[in-house]
């Protein structure tokens, strides 16, 4: 397609988040440390560049065993974030469901260790928790796929609450139920759970025109706990880095904004940070009503679209683009895609549920780029490895956004999109969120029991003879 875009030097940026960082799930210091990584790469560039902080809740490891009575270990993965078990474990009567379902819900859980196809959700869950289980063993219901590796929400938790949950595969679960002992002994543990600190790489690049609106391109550079995160989302976040110093090198008519956002796959907490702090501030200045009479505008007003990036690097597979927005949008992606000559598949209007969500609800339309593999990469589980992804995969997908951006974002004078999301988009958005905001949440430390401290008995030391 001929671009700037080096897909070698990508690569390197993935190798370090992958093999020299390793796993940084949200809130844990190597996330930070990712953070800082990326923050040298832009300030390198010579962008305006910072860290912004928002509040997560966060943890450094998790641990998990499950045991029969006759001290057989079974393969599991903790539910991190879940309440953890006593020290020295939990042992309890265990009981099977089939599945999810109200009709599973009676007596029979209460104080029991539940085995079960699936897990409950929604009103369903709060119904579950209200008979009091003991401990939940979670079975995967997709085969020949790894223990998934994802975190309890911390709103659900503090809505509903949590019972130390473990997961396993469909058939290490099967194997369990077909020998379902009596008892079953748990032990499961969040280290240093606590409330800390989040932190999202903004950098900015200046356009040469007069516009003062701003484009977002973004990718999460978080992982799910204990995985590398290679194709997500490693390869976005290497992606978001080496078109940064694309765009530097070429300009741009329009004002590009870059943002690597941390805590995405905890419940996508840095973009939601991000843009809860605009919403808030866009409302209390907007209720001057001078504020917009003298023709100004606020941050929130200036962010006219985004450009998301998540799960890049595969050789082989399939590259998509989802558009919320107006239908144009998705149109420009399917013309460019058919005169270069490149398989794009494109969602129009459709939910792609990553940071683009977080703005979408504050009325910002936005695009989503991804490319996947037709063969199992590990999403969630340890298998998601840099030896899924190449140079070649991330120059692939790259220099198609590279063409993407160079044709609708840095050269028109006039932005081609609207700002406004059309009524299908708002309806696709609302029937996925139903009643709920991303934007309406707040970090909370838990109240801690303090133990008052004895006093300190008083000693009388005898005299030396």
């Amino acid at each position: 397609m001929g671009g700037l875009f080096s897909g070698d030097r990508a690569y390197e940026h993935l190798r370090v988040l992958c093999e020299e960082i390793g796993p940084r799930h949200g809130g844990s210091r190597s996330e930070a440390k990712a953070a800082r990584y990326i923050r040298d790469v832009f300030k390198g560039l010579g962008l305006r560049t910072r860290l912004e902080r928002y509040p997560i809740y966060g943890f450094e490891d998790a641990k998990a065993s499950l045991l029969t009575p006759r001290g057989k270990s079974i393969d599991c993965v903790p539910l991190p974030m879940t309440t953890p078990t006593p020290v020295g474990g939990l042992t309890k009567p265990c009981v099977f469901l089939e599945g999810p379902d109200a009709v599973c819900l009676d007596e029979r859980v209460r104080g029991k260790i539940v085995v079960m196809l699936g897990a409950f959700s929604g009103a369903l869950l709060k119904q579950f928790h209200a008979y009091e289980p003991a401990g939940l063993v979670s079975i995967q219901t997709v085969p020949h796929t790894l223990a998934s590796r994802t975190t309890y929400k911390a709103d659900v938790k503090r809505k509903v609450g949590s019972i130390p949950t473990v997961i396993l595969t469909l058939e290490t679960g099967m194997a369990l139920v077909r020998a379902l002992p009596k008892v079953l002994t748990m032990n499961v543990s969040t280290q240093d759970e606590r409330v800390t600190t989040g932190y999202n790489v903004v950098a900015d690049l200046k356009g040469s025109g007069t516009d003062e609106d701003v484009v977002v391109m973004c990718a999460h550079y978080d992982s799910v706990w204990g995985s590398a995160g290679a194709v997500d989302n490693g390869g976005g976040a290497s992606a978001l880095m080496e078109l940064a110093r694309v765009y530097k090198q070429k300009g741009s008519i329009r004002n590009l904004r870059f943002i690597a956002f941390g805590g995405e796959e905890t419940g996508i907490w840095g973009a939601r940070g991000y843009v809860k702090k605009l919403k808030d501030e866009d409302e209390h200045l907007k209720k001057d009503h001078n504020f917009e009479r003298d023709g100004l505008t606020t941050e929130l007003d200036r962010i006219r679209f985004l450009i998301n990036l998540d799960m890049m690097g595969p050789l082989h597979g399939r590259s998509s683009a989802f558009t919320l927005g107006h239908p144009d949008i998705a149109a420009s992606a399917r013309l460019l895609a058919n005169e270069l000559r490149y398989a794009l598949d494109v969602n129009e209007n459709s939910i792609y549920s990553s940071d683009n969500m977080a703005f979408n609800c504050a009325s910002i339309p936005s695009i989503s780029f991804n490319r996947c593999g037709h063969e199992d990469f590990g999403a969630h589980t340890v298998r998601d490895t840099i030896e899924n992804c190449s140079s070649e995969g991330l120059a692939h997908i790259g220099a198609m956004v590279e063409a993407w951006v160079d044709r609708h974002v840095i050269e028109p004078h006039v932005f081609p999109f609207s700002r406004a999301l059309p009524e299908v988009a708002t309806k696709t958005m609302k029937a996925w969120f139903k009643d709920g905001n991303p934007l309406d949440y707040e970090v909370s430390a838990p109240t801690r029991q303090y133990k008052p401290k004895r006093k300190a008995k008083t000693r009388t030391r005898k005299a030396s003879k």
